[in-house]
């Protein structure tokens, strides 16, 4: 972990622990009035451990407070501590709701970062006690980094997405049943849609099938079925989300990005200010190459996964993909071949592409102009996807024109009107 370069006695602003322009932060240093508590969150059961000191070696604990529910917890909270005091939470399931009602009630509180916490827990025994003490105690040890607590509104982005990944989850193990099924059979589908009922009857007409095996074949049709329609109805959920935000609209000016990614990346990014470079925001992703050196004999570069946001590192490299099929008609795609031509590996050339996707992101994000643009036939025909995947009676809605190129014409004087905003 770096060094944050805040000043000791710098203040920092209520109920945060960080530094501008980083994806984790330092926690605040420990108050010189107040008390520390070290909150072990579970779904059902809170247990809060009290210390007053500044280094593990003074720390005294006052008190300890097990399998308290929620309601018992604020009313406790709001009862025994003030704003001098400073909550301390691992990150979990459930720890930036309970960050936001600490905030809600006035008081101060830090999210930890999971793994740095959980390195202290390999001990011989290990309870919710001990955890909320623990929690506690590294915090005093200093250099405790933190995570970034996203605000409501990232959230519930964030919520959509995962709704959305795990509805397309869901219909992929759907069609992939039933396509089981089917080859018990030799009933191969080939490139035929599932999930409607020409491809239904079409399967139905191909033998002579038993009532119990009709009967198993509409629950798997049932299920596609839903599993289908779900996913519609999350994609216009981010598509209502896409019109009603101009920098989405943006970002899916970058070659690449479709509705999705350009979704994704807001609800992943948050505030962009974050990373104060673009090198910090690769990091975090996790498209940023790793190596290991030690003296002159070991050096050992490892590749790109198993760190950062994996679920935005594999909707860039779908992105990047699409580039390189583009072919050497934009830049960056002559820029990916030539890489592959060097290397001698498509995947090489693929990580770099999604790497300076993600750079671009950042300038965009960050107000810059990016490089990396889709012509303007390509945008139209982005614009009139995601018309199209908001259907009809959601344009009207949202005021859209019913036209699909209309429709397109008028996101895009969206996006032109929020860069005149911007620069003025």
């Amino acid at each position: 972990m770096k060094k944050t370069t805040t000043k000791p006695n710098q203040k920092r602003p209520p109920g945060e622990g960080r530094t501008e322009g980083r994806e984790t932060y330092l926690a605040p240093p420990p108050p010189s009035k107040g008390r520390i508590i070290g909150l072990d969150c579970h779904p059902d059961t809170f247990t809060a451990a009290v210390f007053r000191g500044a280094t593990p070696h003074d720390a005294i604990k006052l008190s300890c407070h097990p399998d308290m529910s929620l309601e018992k917890l604020l009313a406790w909270v709001a009862r025994e501590f003030s704003r001098d005091d400073l909550f301390l939470m691992e990150a979990g399931s459930n720890s930036f709701e309970i960050h936001r009602r600490l905030l809600a009630l006035g008081l101060r509180a830090v999210v930890m970062e999971s793994c740095h916490v959980g390195k202290h827990a390999k001990t011989y025994a290990d309870n919710d006690k001990m955890a909320a003490a623990r929690i506690a105690l590294v915090y005093l040890q200093g250099n405790a980094p933190c995570v970034w607590v996203p605000d409501a509104l990232t959230r519930e982005r964030r919520e959509l997405l995962h709704a959305y990944n795990k509805a397309v989850e869901d219909r992929t193990a759907a069609t992939n049943s039933l396509k089981s099924y089917l080859n018990q059979f030799a009933v191969r589908t080939g490139r035929r849609t599932l999930g409607n009922g020409k491809s239904e009857a079409w399967i139905l007409a191909q033998r002579e099938w038993t009532p119990l095996q009709t009967e198993l074949l509409a629950g798997y049709f049932q299920n596609l079925r839903f599993q289908t329609e779900r996913r519609k109805v999350l994609l216009r959920l981010i598509g209502r989300q896409i019109c009603a935000e101009p920098l989405m609209l943006r970002c899916m000016k970058l070659l690449g990005i479709g509705q999705i990614n350009a979704f994704a990346l807001l609800a992943i990014i948050g505030d962009v200010r974050r990373f104060e470079r673009p090198e910090k925001l690769v990091a975090y992703i996790g498209l940023n190459p790793g190596q290991r050196e030690s003296g002159r004999g070991k050096q050992i570069k490892l590749g790109v996964g198993r760190r950062g946001r994996g679920d935005m590192r594999h909707l860039l490299v779908q992105g990047a993909h699409a580039v390189l099929r583009m072919g050497k008609n934009t830049p960056l795609g002559k820029w990916g071949w030539k890489l592959f031509a060097r290397k001698g590996q498509r995947n090489i050339a693929v990580v770099a592409v999604a790497r300076k996707l993600l750079i671009q992101v950042w300038h965009l994000l960050s107000g810059h102009p990016p490089e990396a643009l889709e012509s303007d036939k390509g945008f139209s025909v982005k614009l009139k996807k995601l018309a199209t995947n908001l259907g009809k009676k959601l344009r009207a809605e949202l005021s859209l024109p019913s036209n699909l190129q209309a429709c397109a014409i008028h996101l895009q004087s969206q996006i032109v009107t929020h860069a005149k905003i911007d620069t003025a």
